[in-house]
């Protein structure tokens, strides 16, 4: 009896570490593989993704969708954003980020902190760093640093 429920154990603890092989081989391949994707294609921009800001530890949350023009449309939220008191939370949006050379930019972000409705106009630039991760910088209009937050893409459409 022992001997049969240690087979059993094995054959559960086997089947599982095989399915997630396959989830890890699948995904790796459903990314484009393990180098980093082209900056020049226009879809490793695209999708949701999430990071961390090292600044003030808030949630950073960013969807970047393609628009009929070539152009991107972006939208974001921050549970914390520094620049509306360190203690509102915030929504970014822009919709005519460009790519420029292996970037995507925009001069013209529009923040707005949701707790006393004050706007910031940004520069924001996109790099790909590695498969699914960009780099966002933020800087204000006449370019001072504001923040640099890593993303990883959770979806893409």
């Amino acid at each position: 009896m022992r001997r049969r429920l240690r087979i059993c154990i094995a054959a559960v603890v086997l089947a599982a570490g095989v399915g997630s092989a396959a989830v890890l081989i699948h995904a790796t391949s459903a990314s484009g593989g393990l180098g980093p994707r082209s900056a020049t294609n226009a879809r490793a921009f695209v999708g949701y993704w999430m990071g961390i800001d090292p600044l003030d530890g808030g949630d950073s949350r960013r969807g970047i969708t393609p628009n009929g023009d070539g152009t991107f449309s972006v939208i974001g939220r921050d549970t914390v954003f520094t620049l509306c008191d360190g203690t509102d939370r915030a929504v970014i949006t822009f919709d005519d980020a460009a790519i420029v050379g292996s970037a995507l930019v925009t001069d013209n972000a529009l923040l707005t902190c949701t707790n006393g409705g004050s706007t910031l106009s940004l520069k924001v630039r996109f790099d790909v760093v590695g498969r699914n991760i960009v780099r966002e910088t933020v800087t204000t209009q006449s370019g001072e640093p504001v923040d640099q937050i890593m993303f990883h893409r959770v979806s893409e459409s």
